[in-house]
């Protein structure tokens, strides 16, 4: 049996119609990796997810049903919990609205990544398009109105590999002891971002249009598929309209569709 050379740890708290297109679209589009998903979900109580969940042959299931943190930490523990179960030499911090759209995605990271031995990380700090108007509009709010991200505490402003999708190897995270959760109050990914290059390796920032022409990501999935959660009103009703317009796509309905990438035989495929 092949060993996997890539270990994708996707968290999930119930979004069953989003799992099932990351997962799907994971084995339609990736054929020239060894890899193994393992699928951390933080107790999902809504019957479904775990219902599907169950039935996907391929994918490594760890069910968590107690000492779940809030969202934001409860996602960085999975991270770190899915770490832990890794078989790879190389492990991918994977959102579930972060969608697969080309084949060669996993195989562009992984060239990225191994560039250079010095290369310890590589991945986006926000994977989407933003127009010079709203990065002026937004360094205004800041400078003017004091409306600071959540990383403003920190006094650093640098951008950082975030966890939609971001690949790490793991002997220089074991050997300098990274991980998702080791400062609990940081954001996912900035503690190892800056561990890394304080230790003297790359955490090289990849280019989102380039990235994106390889994964979509669907901003907040998680939060706008479940208002509980507490996001706004406003951005619950623009993420929602953008997911429903990008499953109404024919080749991502065809993928979301497509029972059969749920079978272990569908596809080669690591076990």
């Amino acid at each position: 049996m092949t060993s996997p050379l890539v270990s994708i740890i996707i968290p999930h708290f119930q979004t069953p119609e989003l799992v099932r297109l990351c997962l799907r679209s994971i084995r339609h589009h990736t054929h020239d990796v060894p890899y193994e998903v393992i699928v951390v979900d933080n107790n999902s109580r809504d019957g479904r997810s775990l219902n599907y969940l169950r039935s996907v042959e391929w994918i490594r299931l760890i069910e968590r049903t107690e000492g779940v943190g809030a969202i934001s930490l409860g996602h960085k523990e999975a991270v770190d919990i899915g770490f832990a179960a890794a078989r790879s030499p190389f492990v991918m911090a994977f959102h579930t609205d972060t969608i697969p759209i080309q084949k060669d995605w996993l195989t562009w990271h992984v060239e990225q990544l191994t560039a250079d031995p010095q290369i310890a990380a590589v991945g986006t700090y926000k994977l989407e398009f933003k127009s010079p108007w709203s990065q002026r509009l937004q360094s205004w709010k800041e400078s003017f109105f004091g409306w600071r991200s959540v990383d403003a505490k920190y006094g650093d402003h640098r951008p950082y590999i975030r966890s939609h999708c971001a690949l790490y190897r793991r002997e220089v995270l074991d050997r300098l002891g990274l991980r998702y959760n080791g400062n609990p109050t940081e954001t996912a990914g900035r503690d190892i971002h800056f561990g890394i290059e304080q230790s003297g390796y790359i955490a090289k920032m990849l280019s989102i249009p380039e990235t994106m022409r390889r994964v979509t990501h669907l901003n907040h999935g998680t939060m706008v598929l479940l208002p509980e959660l507490g996001a706004s009103s406003r951005t619950v009703r623009r993420g929602q309209s953008r997911i429903q317009q990008f499953f109404t796509r024919p080749e991502i309905r065809a993928v979301y569709e497509d029972n059969s990438l749920d079978k272990l035989n569908s596809i080669r495929h690591v076990a």
